[in-house]
């Protein structure tokens, strides 16, 4: 540390708030909320925001393949399934995702989903809704491929989560 320098400056952005990007620690990750509830999504927004990443908010499915298909690469994907328009699983059928490297989904509904349902669409994982904030937050943080930016990568089985809402595996 140079004179002058106050501890953590370095590790510092200009808002003064501590980037998720620091040595040891996962890259910032670009999430896609697909979420029609504003007031929840706008929690989850901000809180994943305050940590550096890049969220984007979709409410519809249509909305969030228009956003990849204007050219945003998430490198990960938290979807509700019961939206307005077309459902989540519309939307996992509609190929979007391909064109944005096949990023890792998971599903965030207030719908219980079997474990079948999941694998069929090759979701990374669910999480029950209500849900902590620190849960979902530790999921993108936690994640290989989202916390790798690598939405092109392969996955593998590890990231899979209880699909009762027991994601002790992250």
């Amino acid at each position: 540390m140079s004179s002058g320098e106050t501890p953590g400056a370095r590790n510092a952005t200009p808002g003064g708030a501590t980037p998720a990007a620091v040595p040891g620690e996962s890259r910032p990750s670009r999430i896609l909320l697909i979420e029609d509830d504003l007031t929840l999504a706008q929690i989850v927004i901000k809180h994943l925001r305050a940590r550096g990443h890049d969220a984007q908010l979709a409410t519809s499915a249509e909305e969030a393949s228009e956003r990849i298909a204007t050219g945003f690469r998430p490198t990960i994907v938290l979807l509700d399934i019961n939206l307005p328009g077309d459902s989540g699983w519309a939307f996992l059928r509609s190929g979007s995702l391909k064109a944005a490297g096949s990023p890792p989904v998971f599903v965030v509904s207030a719908t219980s989903v079997p474990p079948s349902k999941l694998r069929e669409f090759g979701c990374a994982g669910f999480l029950p809704k209500p849900f902590a904030v620190s849960t979902l937050i530790e999921i993108v943080e936690r994640h290989p491929r989202a916390a790798n930016g690598d939405a092109d990568g392969d996955a593998d089985g590890a990231e899979t989560s209880d699909p009762q809402g027991g994601l002790d595996a992250f």
